[in-house]
């Protein structure tokens, strides 16, 4: 057999096998359907984790859980039921005073007693002072205008100390001594204050301070003598005329005078 009729064969099987195998026209091809996914079985849930506890300022802290009601019969004093007289059966209680009664008590006697200690306290200081020093000095203070001026405060300083305070008005009613005491022989300094209010119109104050010096003398006695004012009539005029003055001041008058237990100089050889 020769080679072209060979090519003959092969042409002849080809030919219907490409026709089968090529798609027809006008149909479209089946869709293939693809299994339904199936999902694997739920895994079991685990139980629920049991909280920690909360921890607050280092303090472990159980959880709460339900209380139990239970009920426990009211406490009732000794004679005190419903049998015995009525009552709601509660211990009566017993208010304590006010804080403010309580805290008045305590600072009056505070007060009490360091008013008694600082008596006595000058008290020593004099009696020292006395065997210290052989000048005993006198300051004497009043007001003399008390008709038209009311002297809201007054006090004494000597060398600097205060020995004399008062707010009472007191030296509008007499000229008594408002310090006695013993000092050093030598030169000291005497303050004076007043403060003044007009009694026919209280708008109207004044202050008035006067200081000076004085010398006590060994083996004698010093007494000062001051004397204030207010010469002024402004409280009364300024509501009459809308004019007044002011005549503020302070006289002082100092002395010595012998002690009777001083030794006299002609008993000295």
């Amino acid at each position: 057999m020769n080679g072209r009729h060979v090519r003959s064969c092969l042409l002849l099987v080809l030919v219907p096998a490409l026709a089968f195998a090529a798609p027809r026209k006008g149909k479209k091809p089946k869709k293939t359907t693809a299994p339904a996914k199936v999902d694997p079985p739920a895994e079991p849930t685990p139980p629920p984790a049991e909280p920690e506890p909360a921890k607050t300022d280092g303090v472990q802290r159980v959880p709460a859980t339900t209380p139990t009601t239970t009920t426990t019969p009211a406490m009732t004093p000794n004679g005190g039921g419903s049998g015995a007289g009525g009552g709601s059966g509660a211990p009566a209680t017993t208010e304590p005073p006010p804080a403010s009664d309580a805290d008045v008590d305590t600072l009056r006697q505070e007060y009490l007693s360091l008013r008694d200690e600082l008596f006595k306290s000058r008290a020593r200081a004099n009696t020292v002072a006395s065997q210290l020093y052989s000048t005993r000095i006198q300051i004497k203070l009043t007001y003399t205008t008390a008709r038209f001026y009311n002297p809201a405060k007054a006090s004494i300083r000597l060398d600097g100390a205060s020995v004399y305070e008062d707010a009472s008005a007191a030296i509008a009613g007499d000229d008594s001594i408002r310090f006695d005491g013993y000092v050093a022989p030598g030169r000291h300094l005497i303050t004076f204050r007043v403060e003044a209010t007009g009694k026919d119109d209280d708008s109207f104050t004044s202050a008035t301070e006067a200081q000076i010096v004085v010398k006590a003398v060994a083996g004698k006695d010093l007494v000062v003598a001051a004397k204030a004012k207010d010469g002024g009539d402004i409280a009364y005029e300024w509501k009459r005329n809308e004019k007044g003055s002011y005549g503020l001041g302070i006289d002082v008058s100092v002395k010595t005078q012998k002690r009777d237990d001083a030794p006299s100089a002609k008993g000295k050889k």
